[in-house]
């Protein structure tokens, strides 16, 4: 039963909060390995055109989805043109948990791709026979998930990790966004006059649980770039990308204990956090034509450099089946508003590519990735006023993660003005293989077609993603992972206008 009187030696601090501000930035907020990995997750999906080819566009060029792949196949447009592509995605998420399955899903419509590609034709006789410059916004991944995790008997609670996380302090050093939350809502109590303390929820007590995740936001990239055409054999391009990324997320964690001779009957913790950050990176890339029917392409991708800033807050509730000596049942208890600034670097990239035109009807590209998350790293942002040097966290990403590969490839066919396309791709899963969060590789299939002319064209396509993977509600070392399939669906639709 909870000790919930002054005499128990939990004595509310609410006005002397001011003693314990310091505690504000707390590092355990965010800035894990597996934001690291969000922020730093890159699937453009381009225009409908080049997802209908699974995004194998990095020798094939000519469309604004290229450029992320590689800006040397922007060379290959012999005129100016301009483009928008919208698009709708739906996102469904099941999972199962202590052998309850449950699922929900998510729809929104977006904007994926937008494009001004200027050409400039050559001078005579000159062995530039064209160049091009300009800018290609898009939208390279998306965090609008909806997740819902139901236990109908968990042998644990979150309070015993904040048990454990209070061990040997004083109620005034107490993290003010998890373990004073449930101190001041008599979620722990302490163990006679010792540092030692206690969850409401004894360590193997049944509770029914039910975890929910929302969260929303996107990674951008606009990238302003230039390209040129050496002799109609060689395409060579640059270009510096401006990176965006934000998160809006907000997690709550309820709790129902089973034993009713248990004093605590429900607690409800919320999460919220919004991450904010900007970035650049720089791309360099080649196209050789080497026949009227083979192209072949690489290109190297830099880090990506972010400065980024997160803003959390959380707040505990608890609800129990006796009163207290003044008569309450339920409590509250808010954290401070907190903030943190900090920077990550994402890993290099190295594409290669190659595309092969069939007669005058049909093409067959593929693309080639390779990456190392484990390069990944946290960096404070400024080391003359924060010398927190995120050891902990970038060992993780060492620890958790390994190079991945993936591979794209599609095929487009034209029969008068109309065109078909197919593609599929696959994405390594990052997790090494003996890690808990290890799940399957992501595939994506799409199909689509089109309608072009001279000045305009009009293209549509369809795409499924799919992937298994796993996550923790809290920490590991309480609670078994959830199970989790993740799949989405999304069409875009591109109008395209060369005048």
């Amino acid at each position: 039963m909870p000790i919930r009187n002054l005499a128990s030696g939990h004595v509310p601090y609410r006005w002397t909060l001011a003693l314990v501000t310091l505690l504000a930035l707390s590092h355990l907020q965010a800035q894990n390995e597996e934001d690291a990995l969000r922020i730093g997750t890159m699937r453009p999906q381009g225009t409908a055109r080049s997802l209908g080819l699974g995004g194998a566009f990095g020798a094939l060029g000519g469309d604004p989805g290229a450029l992320w792949v590689n800006p040397g196949a922007m060379g290959l447009y012999t005129t100016t043109e301009f483009s928008i592509t919208p698009g709708i995605e739906f996102h469904d998420a099941s999972n199962t948990f202590y052998g309850t399955a449950s699922s929900n899903s998510d729809a929104r419509a977006f904007f994926d791709n937008l494009a001004m590609v200027l050409n400039f034709k050559p001078k005579e006789g000159s062995a530039l026979k064209g160049s091009s410059f300009g800018l290609v916004f898009d939208r390279t991944a998306s965090h609008h998930w909806e997740r819902v995790a139901n236990g109908a008997s968990v042998n644990s609670s979150l309070l015993q990790q904040f048990a454990d996380g209070a061990q040997g302090q004083l109620p005034e050093e107490f993290n003010q966004f998890t373990t004073d939350l449930a101190w001041q809502t008599y979620g722990i109590n302490q163990i006679d006059s010792s540092l030692n303390y206690a969850s409401a929820v004894p360590v193997g007590a049944s509770t029914e649980q039910r975890n929910t995740i929302s969260s929303g936001g996107a990674n951008t990239n606009t990238s302003f770039f230039y390209a040129g055409n050496y002799n109609n054999r060689l395409y060579f391009g640059a270009a510096i990308g401006i990176l965006g990324s934000k998160l809006e997320r907000r997690i709550v964690q309820n709790e129902t204990t089973l034993d009713e001779d248990l004093d605590l009957k429900s607690l409800r913790y919320e999460e919220r956090l919004l991450t904010k950050g900007t970035g650049f990176d720089v791309k360099l890339g080649l196209v050789g034509r080497i026949t009227d029917q083979l192209r072949l392409g690489a290109s190297v991708h830099s880090p990506a450099f972010f400065s980024l800033t997160d803003a959390y807050f959380s707040r505990m509730e608890t609800s129990f089946r006796t009163p207290d000596s003044s008569g309450v049942y339920d409590y509250a208890w808010d954290s401070p508003d907190g903030s943190y600034s900090y920077r990550l670097n994402t890993p290099w990239r190295v594409l290669a590519s190659a595309a092969y035109i069939v007669g005058k009807h049909g093409v067959i590209s593929a693309d080639y990735e390779y990456s190392s998350p484990r390069n990944m790293r946290f960096r404070t942002a400024d080391a003359l006023v924060d010398d927190y040097d995120f050891g902990y966290e970038n060992r993780r990403i060492k620890d958790l993660y390994r190079p991945v590969h993936s591979v794209r490839a599609g095929t487009e066919w034209r029969v008068g003005m109309l065109y078909l396309r197919g593609g599929v791709a696959w994405w390594m899963d990052p997790y090494l293989e003996n890690s808990t969060l290890h799940g399957s590789d992501l595939m994506r299939y799409s199909l689509g077609g089109g309608f072009r002319r001279n000045r305009i064209s009009l293209d549509l396509t369809l795409a499924y993603d799919q992937r298994t993977g796993a996550y923790y509600t809290y920490g590991p070392d309480y609670v078994d992972p959830v199970r989790e399939t993740t799949t989405a669906y999304r069409a875009l639709f591109t109008v395209a206008f060369r005048p």
